[in-house]
């Protein structure tokens, strides 16, 4: 029937592309000679089917000649998959984007019911569905092509209506496989920061504006108070009152140079009360109008307490290595790393002096001693001085005593009675020289053999 008002229909669309200003109704039936309400009828459909278009002005409606791209150049240029469906599902056309896409040839396509359309190499069972509830609202299916990743299409369902007046429905695939792959990137990049971020042994602040904007688990051990609680709460509110100012001149600058990282030490009290020590290292990026503070907190409290015990401990040993009455010597790796008041005494060098000189020179005199002062006994037999402090280790034969010459900064020589001992650590040999001055002992034992020595040269 819609064929026999193909004359009729062609008939307003000549007058309509002669008035391109428009027509009324009244203008077009009595143009045809044709009765008004007949006109609308044919109006209505051409306005149905896309042919024509309607303005109103007041109560008047002017028509006008639809301008129209032809659907075949549609099909063409789009970089979209089109499909064309009449009203039984028939395939009517289809752009070569969408063959090439599901590996179909034009010929086996078009006029097929589309629930017999099959692609050899690709499974498009969820494409089908989609088409067949065909209900306008946006949906996505994803192909996986042989040899090729996966792509994945938004598929719109578009009414349509042609130029006979017939109904049916365009199929729009929409390629969104880079948005797609994209955003799925980022979610997995967000999950591995969070992963990271929530097992780190570190806390972890992110502050936008000045406000708390991610606080990791670390971060709620170390100052006992939960993410939710992180997120109302200022970060300065956190820091002890003392550190407060060196904190915020420390967010300042960090502002102010936000490619430069910085550290700093503070305390922090927690929701308990308890003060803890943390190093916080701040880095700061500026995104448009927003500023990230990027705030990571290592709870150096034990380490803290760790260096006051051994400061305590080193305080101990400075008192009782500078009261002795000896003198202490300590060598390692071939280097003078302490030496007490006692051994500068005895030695006529200061402690800074000491420190650069080669210990070798200190513990042995210009003049070759005596040979029975020269020699160090142990249970391997005698040996050289220097021969016994090369080979000296923890555990052999402890301790090594011996008597030896040495020669102090004035010039003068000295007898010294030295016991060596020797304790390893981390790679690094320790050598401990206790030195006693037995000068006048041995200058008077030496007096007494040169009188025996007189005297058995005079009975003799």
């Amino acid at each position: 029937m819609m064929q026999d008002y193909q004359q009729e229909f062609s008939a307003i669309r000549n007058l309509l592309r002669e008035n391109p200003g428009g027509m009324s109704v009244t203008d077009i039936s009595r143009a045809l000679q044709k009765n008004k309400n007949t006109v609308g009828r044919y109006l209505d459909i051409l306005l149905i089917s896309g042919q024509v278009e309607m303005r109103t002005y007041g109560m008047a409606k002017v028509y006008t000649l639809s301008q129209r791209v032809p659907f075949s150049a549609m099909l063409s240029y789009s970089k979209e998959l089109i499909m064309v469906l009449d009203a039984g599902n028939r395939i009517v056309d289809v752009n070569e984007n969408f063959l090439k896409a599901l590996r179909l040839d034009r010929s086996g396509v078009v006029g097929k019911n589309i629930e017999y359309l099959l692609s050899p190499e690709i499974d498009i069972h969820d494409l089908l569905m989609s088409i067949a509830a065909g209900n306008g609202e946006s949906d996505t299916v994803t192909f996986q092509p042989k040899g090729e990743g996966e792509r994945i299409f938004r598929i719109k369902h578009i009414p349509t209506v042609f130029e006979d007046g017939g109904k049916g429905m365009t199929v729009v695939l929409d390629d969104i496989t880079k948005q797609i792959l994209a955003e799925r990137e980022i979610r997995q990049s967000e999950e591995r920061f969070r992963m990271m971020a929530d097992n780190i042994q570190d806390g972890l602040i992110i502050i936008e504006n000045g406000k708390i904007v991610y606080a990791n688990k670390r971060i709620s051990e170390i100052t006992g108070y939960s993410i939710k609680e992180l997120w109302m709460m200022k970060p300065i509110a956190i820091i002890a009152s003392e550190d407060q100012k060196k904190a915020e001149e420390h967010r300042r600058a960090v502002e102010m140079h936000p490619e430069k990282p910085r550290g700093l030490q503070i305390c922090i009290i927690r929701k308990d009360g308890e003060r803890r020590f943390v190093y916080s290292r701040v880095s700061g990026v500026r995104h448009h109008d927003r500023f990230y503070n990027f705030v990571v907190f290592t709870d150096i409290t034990d380490h803290r307490l760790q260096e006051a015990r051994i400061a305590e401990s080193e305080q101990r040993f400075r008192m009782m290595a500078e009261n002795i009455r000896d003198g202490l010597l300590i060598i390692e790796n071939n280097k003078i790393v302490f030496a007490n008041r006692r051994m500068t005494e005895i030695v006529g060098y200061t402690q800074e002096e000491i420190g650069e000189l080669d210990f070798r020179k200190i513990l042995s005199a210009d003049v070759p001693p005596p040979p029975e002062l020269a020699t160090v006994a142990s249970s391997r037999g005698r040996c050289t001085l220097e021969e016994a402090i090369s080979t000296i280790r923890p555990g052999a034969d402890l301790p090594w005593e011996t008597t030896f010459w040495i020669r102090r900064k004035d010039g003068t020589k000295r007898c010294i009675q030295g016991n060596f001992s020797a304790a390893e650590r981390d790679g690094i040999l320790s050598i401990y020289i206790t030195a006693t001055d037995i000068t006048s002992f041995a200058e008077k034992e030496k007096a007494l053999r040169d009188r025996i020595a007189s005297l058995q040269e005079l009975v003799s």
